[in-house]
């Protein structure tokens, strides 16, 4: 898998995947990813893409493919939504106020020994 090669990419995904389809991508790639990432969504997936640099507009995607999208633009949501935005960020600070809120788990890999792993 290669996070800087489209076509890297979408070889070592599909050979992952052994033939099969993701139900749900949340993808933060652009450009040649985005296309790659459709084409590893089952035909009833769903991707939601939070990049911001060479996404495909709603347009596009309705004239390449059938699978459902959305994106997500936090800058613009802010502006367009903003009693969605402090509504969540309420949320995550009451969470974090009774300690049950956390980051992702973190996983080191040793890139020259486990590549794969990694990924």
């Amino acid at each position: 898998l290669s996070s800087r090669d489209g076509g890297a990419f979408a070889l070592g995904a599909s050979k992952l995947l052994r033939s099969g389809r993701l139900r749900f991508s949340l993808n933060s790639l652009s450009a040649d990813f985005i296309a790659c990432t459709f084409a590893l969504l089952r035909q009833d997936g769903k991707l939601c893409e939070i990049g911001k640099r060479a996404v495909w507009s709603y347009e596009r995607h309705a004239a390449a493919c059938s699978n459902k999208f959305t994106m997500i633009a936090l800058d613009s949501t802010i502006d367009q939504a903003p009693w969605w935005m402090c509504g969540t960020l309420r949320t995550l600070s009451a969470r974090a106020d009774a300690f049950v809120l956390h980051g992702l788990p973190m996983e080191l890999f040793d890139l020259e020994k486990n590549v794969l792993a990694a990924f």
